[in-house]
């Protein structure tokens, strides 16, 4: 609903003096005047209209700014900012971590032996986009080998935590130990040629 200004009453009002036959003088000025008194009746009906809209002028305004910024790109980057060795379940003490709390070894083409990275883009400051590539030794369960390509999302704070959501949003977080702190079945590896 659009209010009346008491500007256009008066516009209005000086117009219509103009027409009721004064001398052309008179009715000349009143005419200059009723002009600028339009261009001052246009300008309040447009701020009356942008009040009758909820001031949503700069609200819209800055809508309209921020539609514009670009979205933070997406980069390709070679590693992720990890390093290598075990990284083990978070809540599991290092010199305890068994074969279930082993959670991988970072190498440096990619996690476990079994998978390697294909390609790691960087998402935000600390997210990666991570494609990965694994062998499927079927041969050991009965069946033929194969691989399997997955993409997964790593949050990694610093080079010693991360917390990846898999495909099927099952999420799970692991810290680096060093290989020193390990029980023995993994403190005695050699894994130096994966980890150069």
């Amino acid at each position: 609903m659009i209010r009346t200004s008491p500007l256009i009453v008066s516009a209005t009002l000086l117009a219509g003096l103009a027409a009721c036959g004064q001398n052309a003088a008179t009715a000349e000025a009143e005419t200059e005047n009723a002009a600028g008194a339009q261009v001052l009746v246009q300008n309040a009906v447009a701020s009356t209209v942008a009040e009758d809209a909820g001031n949503t002028g700069p609200v819209a305004a800055l809508e309209t700014a921020a539609a514009s910024v670009p979205a933070p790109a997406t980069t390709t980057v070679a590693t992720l900012p990890l390093r290598r060795g075990y990284y083990v379940r978070s809540e599991t003490p290092c010199n305890q971590a068994s074969r279930a709390d082993v959670f991988s070894l970072v190498t440096r083409t990619g996690m476990n032996l079994n998978c390697t990275f294909k390609k790691i883009e960087k998402t935000g400051a600390t997210t990666f986009r991570v494609t990965q590539e694994c062998a499927d030794e079927g041969a050991a369960w009965g069946r033929g080998d194969g691989t399997e390509t997955s993409t997964d999302t790593y949050e990694i704070p610093n080079e010693t935590s991360y917390k990846v959501t898999y495909e099927g949003g099952y999420e799970s977080s692991a810290r680096y130990c060093a290989q020193s702190s390990m029980s023995p079945e993994y403190r005695d590896n050699d894994i130096s040629d994966v980890m150069r």
